[in-house]
């Protein structure tokens, strides 16, 4: 299953640099694969709701229909989110551990070797640094999103239409604003379960997120506001549908989640490690032909030598 996700995710980001790498004008990729089906499909709808505003609606009705398709994979990695802080939690002593190591290094080499410990215990322990993070959900929904913003500046019957009065091919500040209101819904309750020392560390990024969105709402189109509004509500749905079984993972952690591999165990293996390769490096070193091993001998006044040697024993042999 992991495979074929991965493969799934490889073959989503690969179509969507095609996309993006194909122009953004009427005659880019993006716009003919991507827009014109959306703009087909919203003027559709647009027909079978009708009225003033039903272009507004029609946007509604397709990020409900394209969320409620995501929905069981963005629940999905709120879940594996979830099991990786409170994994994170139980693996906190022994970064501790690693973290003094680090600091208490006499030398260069042990502070190396003790940092790459950190990585090792994350991977041992099968606990996952991207915290769950579904690449696949990102990637089907960037060429979405950018695809809807081309087709209402683009598309014939879309570049005019209206939602309760306001335009959507213009940006919309009362769109922004709902938007940056229902995120900030949506990221304190995904703060209600994290430690207060992990909330200094996470706690500005989270609050970052509503602020980016809503900033790129403001200068972008109020149907996109109305998209990511819209796609925040079902946002906040799956963190509170998280925070009620919060306790339930938690359980499953602590029933199942042991640590194979201590801090203590991979920082002795890592310095005998270090160790062994810092004494194979002197043995080279004392082992290391100097230069003036390699200079050429004058083997001149040995030669002379030795013939002088050889000529006093031919002397001796004809005295006999």
């Amino acid at each position: 299953m992991k495979a074929l996700k991965r493969n799934a995710t490889i073959l989503v980001v690969l179509f969507d640099i095609y996309l993006f790498t194909g122009g953004y004008g009427t005659q880019g990729r993006i716009y003919n694969l991507v827009s014109k089906p959306i703009a087909d499909l919203l003027l559709q709808i647009a027909k079978a709701v009708g009225g003033v505003n039903a272009i507004g609606w029609g946007i509604i009705i397709l990020t409900v229909i394209f969320r409620l398709i995501l929905l069981p994979i963005m629940v999905n990695q709120s879940k594996n989110t979830t099991i990786s802080q409170i994994k994170m939690q139980k693996l906190k002593p022994e970064l501790d551990k690693v973290q003094a190591a680090v600091k208490g290094a006499k030398t260069q080499a042990e502070q190396q070797a003790a940092s790459m410990v950190s990585m090792t215990l994350y991977k041992e322990n099968n606990v996952s640094l991207t915290g769950g993070m579904n690449w696949l959900a990102m990637a089907i929904q960037m060429p979405i999103f950018s695809g809807l913003y081309l087709a209402i500046i683009h598309a014939n019957g879309l570049k005019t239409a209206t939602f309760f009065g306001l335009e959507l091919s213009k940006p919309q500040i009362l769109f922004s604003i709902m938007t940056f209101v229902i995120y900030a819904v949506q990221a304190y309750l995904a703060q209600l379960h994290v430690p207060a020392a992990q909330k200094k560390q996470t706690g500005m990024m989270m609050w970052m997120m509503p602020v980016l969105i809503a900033g790129f709402t403001l200068y972008s189109s109020g149907a996109l506001g109305l998209y990511f509004f819209i796609g925040g509500i079902f946002a906040t749905i799956q963190v509170f549908i998280n925070h009620m079984r919060y306790n339930k993972l938690k359980g499953q952690v602590e029933e199942n989640f042991t640590i194979q591999k201590t801090a203590d165990e991979l920082l002795a293996a890592q310095m005998a490690t270090a160790s062994a390769a810092s004494q194979m490096n002197g043995t080279m070193n004392q082992n290391k032909v100097r230069p003036e091993d390699l200079r050429p001998r004058d083997v001149t006044e040995e030669s002379t030598k030795l013939e002088g040697r050889n000529a006093g024993k031919q002397n001796r042999q004809n005295d006999r």
